[in-house]
């Protein structure tokens, strides 16, 4: 069977491809040329077929035309053009990583627009449109899920704001990431990674109001960016990652791709409850994903 991926988030489209082909099947991702601030299509290369972002749709059709099953991730404006190309003939599946569709639900836009309004003074005109634009936003989004013949969340917290959607846990490339040698023995080295929606401040005060003795190192990865060929040797030189994320007024309570990267990597992770976890969970391995995957694919 020919799977074509569409779109890639966090590396999880080339991840399940790489072990997917081992499996037997045939697979690719479509991505953007020149759109790879991480490196992770220059590593994953022997899958990703390119395209340009003017090109991207018709390409998109193009590549579906000899694909048996089409795992779209994120990316809802091809739903339509596939479904209406290829009508039933072809599997369709919709894959949600977290800020494609966290905040969408029609009463937190409301919500959210109506704090941001008291911060900064807005015309009844203008935040009319901003609730007409999120609205189309949540529609879309909305219509795309009816077109699929399946909707899957990378996180656990994402099937409450679905109807009918499936968990699939992140898979993390074990050949990649593995345990480093040797582990230093003196005193933990840790590290967190400020992104451009975690308040990192909110963090670090969190974690030192509730008495936790570390001395955090904050790596900006927007300034900075690690590709994800040289990510294991980064996290080799900590003990502990971090994974504390406080986004729009919440604090996530899933793992992060860093995380679970971590975790197979060998070190420590301190979640949200600011409690340490150890060890890769086993529902994160390539072999599980697929296990699970498959069963989706074959509905």
């Amino acid at each position: 069977m020919r799977i074509l991926h569409i779109w890639d988030q966090a590396g999880v489209a080339h991840i399940l491809a790489k072990y997917q082909s081992r499996q037997g099947y045939s697979c690719s991702v479509l991505r953007v040329k020149d759109q790879d601030k991480y490196g992770i299509n220059k590593f994953y290369d022997q899958y990703v077929i390119y395209c340009s972002q003017e090109d991207f749709i018709q390409r998109s059709l193009k590549e579906a035309a000899a694909a048996q099953l089409i795992h779209v991730h994120s990316r809802i404006d091809v739903l339509l053009p596939l479904r209406q190309r290829f009508g039933k003939s072809k599997k369709i599946i919709l894959h949600y990583h977290g800020t494609d569709i966290r905040g969408l639900d029609s009463y937190i836009l409301r919500r959210d627009i109506g704090k941001f309004s008291q911060v900064i003074p807005l015309s009844k005109l203008l935040l009319k449109r901003l609730l007409r634009r999120r609205s189309v936003r949540y529609l879309r989004h909305k219509k795309a899920q009816a077109i699929a013949d399946a909707v899957l969340v990378s996180t656990p917290d994402l099937l409450n704001l679905l109807d009918g959607a499936t968990y699939i846990p992140n898979p993390v490339d074990t050949e990649h990431f593995r345990v480093k040698e040797n582990p230093k023995k003196d005193g933990k080295k840790a590290v967190t990674i400020e992104s451009d929606v975690t308040d990192i401040r909110w963090a670090l005060n969190y974690c030192k109001k509730n008495g936790m003795n570390l001395d955090i190192e904050v790596y900006d990865r927007t300034q900075r960016p690690i590709m994800y060929q040289d990510m294991p040797e980064f996290l080799k030189r900590y003990d502990v990652y971090v994974d504390i994320r406080y986004v729009s007024g919440h604090v996530l309570q899933n793992l992060s791709k860093s995380a679970l990267e971590s975790l197979a990597s060998g070190l420590e992770v301190v979640d949200y409850r600011l409690k340490y976890l150890r060890g890769l969970p086993s529902e994160h391995s390539p072999s599980s994903v697929i296990s699970r995957m498959s069963n989706i694919y074959c509905r």
